[in-house]
């Protein structure tokens, strides 16, 4: 743990160089950080790699669902006029 330790030490060393003023903003976002939490588990990221996969998946199967494309903004401006 002097990993740790050395790190809490760094912090600390930080926190003593700030303006008092900025000490608050520390503070909250430490507090963020605590709300955030951490529970050593990437779930966040493994359901959006998830997600990504799964929009892939579709696309694939869905070739005709493809945005148009457009040349210039004004052949846009012209299909989407009636919208």
């Amino acid at each position: 743990m002097a990993t740790s330790e050395a790190l809490v030490q760094q912090v600390e060393r930080a926190l003593q160089r700030l303006p008092d003023k900025r000490l608050k903003e520390a503070l909250l976002f430490i507090e963020f950080l605590e709300y955030l939490g951490d529970d050593g588990d990437d779930s966040e990221d493994a359901d959006l790699w998830e997600a990504v996969l799964a929009h892939e998946a579709y696309r694939e199967s869905h070739p005709h669902e493809k945005p148009e494309v457009f040349d210039s903004p004004q052949a846009f401006l012209q299909t989407t006029a009636d919208l």
